[in-house]
């Protein structure tokens, strides 16, 4: 069994589950984690995760820290590892961590996989220091994983060699959430469902607008909002401007299993993503829709990034990015025919058992390691 090293900092950000599911559900390979920094390690257990700060002392820490803000990881401290857990190949998450690890996988001569996930193909390329760096990254690097076909051509249109290009959805467990078909509650009261951190991509001011759009049609319908984030004082701005703060409920971020039972809950899921100002996008989709039609959730969303591959055609409704009308204009329609709830349903589940589930999405990534491996010790065989 081949170890692959999995270069992830910090590990693991708190909404980070989606690599979390990669590691513990990888069957073919062993995978070992190898990070600059530890966040909450304890919310995603996981053996073993290598932290590599430069070693004891305040000069070596900090001639790390140098070297990281750099844009590099040290080499130093992350040979002794790969070597000792006898790595085959390196896997970084996310563009940045993918150059920070390519000066790595050289002195290590090991090939190099990198997954690009959104912000990292969307904000950064605008920088030129770091579209220099993905050049090299582009051109040295021997895969790249994407969640679906638009972030794979974003990619490409940055200078990507499409032959290196995979796309590999982000996967779920579906035996960990529970699947009901939705009607409305016997009190009357319909939930609708916001999981997503309070950033100008998510959308979740919108998600507010279009909910104040239909609010006094519908009296008995209620947001409910899990998530965090650098616009949460505008999204609280925009309940009180409306007058909703008995309607509205902002949880703040929570831990997995209360997202799960938000899933459970709840009537209908929301999400606007779209193309945030300074770049940023989703990359491929939110897992929580993945997450939200496994469990029998009808869908609002947007037609942004990679989100109309992700949601099945008979599990929502989508709208343009940034078409307001259009967005409550399709949470209106829910919500005044509840009869179609159940069959959007069904068909949002088959869609995730179909084609959505990790196990499956982590065989393919693995197939692409041996695909990789094959070419780099084979060359003349490629």
């Amino acid at each position: 069994m081949r170890t692959i090293a999995h270069f992830v900092s910090p590990y693991l950000f708190r909404t980070g589950s989606w690599i979390h599911a990669q590691l513990v559900h990888a069957r073919a390979t062993r995978p070992i984690v190898i990070a600059h920094a530890l966040e909450a390690p304890e919310a995603f257990p996981f053996d073993p995760i290598h932290a590599v700060t430069g070693g004891p002392g305040w000069l070596p820490r900090l001639r790390d820290r140098l070297v990281y803000i750099a844009g590099r990881y040290d080499p130093a401290p992350c040979l002794p590892i790969l070597r000792r857990e006898d790595a085959a190949l390196i896997h970084a998450h996310l563009g940045w961590e993918g150059c920070r690890a390519l000066g790595v996988a050289r002195a290590a001569g090991l090939p190099l996989v990198t997954s690009f996930y959104g912000r990292d193909a969307g904000i950064l390329p605008r920088r030129p220091w770091w579209r220099r760096r993905f050049t090299q990254l582009f051109t040295d690097g021997d895969a790249f994983l994407v969640e679906g076909p638009a972030l794979g051509r974003r990619l490409e249109a940055l200078g990507c060699p499409a032959q290196k290009i995979r796309v590999i959805h982000l996967g779920i467990d579906p035996t960990r959430i529970p699947f009901a078909e939705r009607h409305p509650a016997p009190d009357g009261v319909i939930e609708i469902l916001v999981s997503a951190s309070m950033r100008p991509k998510k959308g979740v001011p919108q998600a507010v607008e279009a909910f104040a759009a239909i609010a006094r049609e519908f009296p008995t319908a209620r947001l409910r909002i899990l998530g965090d984030g650098p616009q949460r004082a505008q999204v609280e701005a925009a309940v009180r401007r409306h007058d909703l703060s008995a309607r509205v409920v902002l949880e703040g971020y929570v831990d997995y299993a209360r997202h799960l039972a938000a899933l459970s809950a709840a009537q209908l899921f929301l999400a606007p993503s779209r193309t945030a100002p300074d770049g940023d996008t989703e990359g491929g989709a939110p897992v929580a829709l993945i997450e939200a039609q496994a469990s029998g959730l009808p869908i609002i969303s947007t037609q942004h990034a990679d989100i109309p591959e992700i949601v099945a055609p008979k599990a929502g409704r989508l709208s343009p990015e940034y078409d307001e009308a259009a967005l409550a204009a399709n949470l209106r329609d829910l919500l005044a025919h509840p009869e179609r709830w159940a069959v959007m349903g069904r068909a949002g589940r088959r869609h995730v058992e179909s084609g959505f589930t990790v196990d499956a999405q982590v065989g393919r990534a693995e197939a692409v390691y041996e695909e990789v491996l094959r070419r780099w010790l084979w060359p003349e065989e490629s």
